[in-house]
């Protein structure tokens, strides 16, 4: 399960940590670490958080690992773990401007990007439950996997909360992938071993301004004024 490898590489960071916050909005979950960074990840309410009411103070890394088995457990775990990530070796921008050309696959909650610089495009959208087509897109729903080769795949994060990762990662052939989104997490070492090549994420620029957006029920549009997109090659 990669996501336990992430974990696990990234357990010493972890267990020097201590929850200071934690906010449980409708569409993003953020923690604050006793270091005072940010993190954030997608919120998928199914299921309950271990230990609610209990968290702030404790460990991030118990936190983390006794709360891995339901989406919204995951979902505090995922912004843990985000939360560990420094801009050092990161650029502005976004990984998907590294690549063109061929056929690019991407797997999300409805990714609302362009991709105007490849040839077609193959969205598995979680969120989905028909065929569609716009332009050079095909939106299809996740649930239709199986065996898919592409140049380029795409992965954003929100398939680490939602469980799907795995199964992403064995049915498809691609010569280049990229996991990137909000909930995303810099553990370049089990990352490569997966074959992913570059990395990106989105750092707070205002990070109290991301937490109290969150809390309040913020929504994608309002949170995008206070965050950026970085990424790196691993």
């Amino acid at each position: 399960m990669i996501l336990r490898e992430i974990i696990d590489e990234l357990s010493y960071r972890l267990k020097q940590r201590r929850i200071i916050n934690v906010c449980v909005g409708p569409t993003y979950t953020s923690v604050m670490l006793d270091n005072q960074y940010i993190g954030i990840s997608h919120t998928i309410t199914d299921g309950e958080i271990e230990d609610a009411g209990e968290i702030i103070g404790k460990n991030a890394y118990d936190v983390v690992i006794n709360n891995l088995d339901s989406n919204l457990q995951r979902s505090l775990s995922l912004a843990i773990l985000n939360a560990l990530g420094e801009m050092n070796g990161f650029t502005q921008g976004d990984p998907i401007n590294l690549y063109s050309g061929g056929k690019l696959c991407v797997f999300g909650f409805s990714p609302q990007l362009s991709y105007s610089n490849f040839d077609s495009v193959v969205v598995y959208d979680f969120l989905s439950t028909e065929n569609k087509r716009v332009g050079n897109t095909e939106i299809r729903p996740f649930s239709l996997l199986s065996h898919e080769v592409c140049t380029t795949a795409l992965i954003f994060a929100s398939s680490l909360v939602n469980n799907t990762i795995d199964k992403i990662l064995t049915q498809i052939s691609a010569n280049h992938l990229i996991l990137t989104g909000i909930s995303s997490v810099d553990a370049p070492i089990t990352l490569k071993n997966h074959g992913f090549e570059a990395l990106g994420k989105l750092f707070p620029i205002e990070k109290y301004r991301v937490f109290r957006t969150i809390c309040e029920g913020g929504s994608n549009r309002l949170l995008s004024k206070y965050v950026a997109r970085y990424f790196k090659k691993l």
